[in-house]
């Protein structure tokens, strides 16, 4: 065990497409095969030494939520639930005014990586679904590679409102993974940017332990400080071992101090979305 309680940013769970309960005609194929479920996790979880994970549904499953509220609501020391919201739609933001209501929710992922991504920023203005989130005080997950001034614009329009960076706004390994970071690191300027150091073994090409990562996260706690840095593994995608990435951030980031390691590891994800940790 790590002796840390370890808190992962990122984890998709899901179920298989059934007539009972089908997914939405797309062709977004799933990460794996078979679903990585809530069993599954827990198990894994444990021999990681992971604590507790934010589970957030998929896009192959569609804005589906129930999967990753019902863990949330069944197990609240274990699990906390990033939902999903259709944002072109004001009916469907509305109902973000009662989002505290909804037993294990803790924010809501907006991914912005396919298609006419600009669009569909444009689509979610229109609706309201920001400036919904800002006023009922939601924390937003944002997925959006590369669209670092458009990231920037939101942040200076809605102040109020907080926003992850997810995956470092980074998509591939076509980069190398300390310059592809570059852009974000202005960001930090706006208190209400965090960032969430997720998935980063799917953009290097080097093998364990990762040395471009270690050099990724000094750059990212310089510029944010270690409470808006949140680890996340992303786990069904992963081209190594979950164990693996723990260790990478327990054991070879040597210039962290303890607190600084703490917070990256759970603590600043805990305060950052009003989730307490009870040992």
């Amino acid at each position: 065990m790590t002796g840390y309680r370890i808190t992962d940013a990122q984890v998709h769970v899901w179920k298989e497409s059934t007539p009972e309960r089908p997914w939405p005609p797309a062709e977004i194929p799933p990460q794996r095969v078979p679903p990585l479920g809530v069993p599954e996790l827990t198990g894994r979880m444990a021999g990681a030494g992971v604590h507790r994970c934010l589970l957030v549904p998929p896009t192959w499953e569609g804005s589906r939520n129930d999967y990753v509220l019902e863990a949330a609501a069944a197990r609240p020391d274990r699990f906390g639930a990033l939902c999903r919201v259709a944002a072109h739609d004001p009916a469907d933001v509305e109902r973000l005014a009662g989002w505290r209501q909804r037993r294990g929710m803790l924010g809501v992922r907006l991914s912005v990586n396919r298609g006419d991504t600009r669009r569909q920023l444009d689509r979610a203005l229109r609706s309201g679904f920001f400036a919904t989130m800002e006023r009922y005080g939601v924390p937003l997950s944002l997925y959006a590679p590369r669209l670092h001034a458009e990231i920037r614009d939101l942040a200076e329009s809605f102040p109020a409102l907080r926003i992850t960076v997810d995956h470092l706004a980074v998509d591939s390994d076509g980069t190398p993974l300390r310059a592809a970071v570059e852009p974000l690191l202005p960001l930090a300027k706006l208190a209400n940017v965090a960032v969430k150091a997720s998935a980063l073994p799917c953009f290097v090409r080097e093998p364990y332990p990762f040395p471009s990562i270690t050099d990724t996260v000094y750059a990212l706690v310089d510029a944010f400080g270690a409470e808006r840095v949140f680890w996340g593994s992303d786990l069904s995608r992963l081209p190594c071992s979950y164990r693996e990435l723990v260790d990478v951030f327990t054991g070879h980031l040597p210039r962290l101090d303890e607190r600084e390691r703490r917070l990256v590891l759970g603590e600043a994800l805990a305060t950052w979305l009003d989730w307490p940790d009870h040992p």
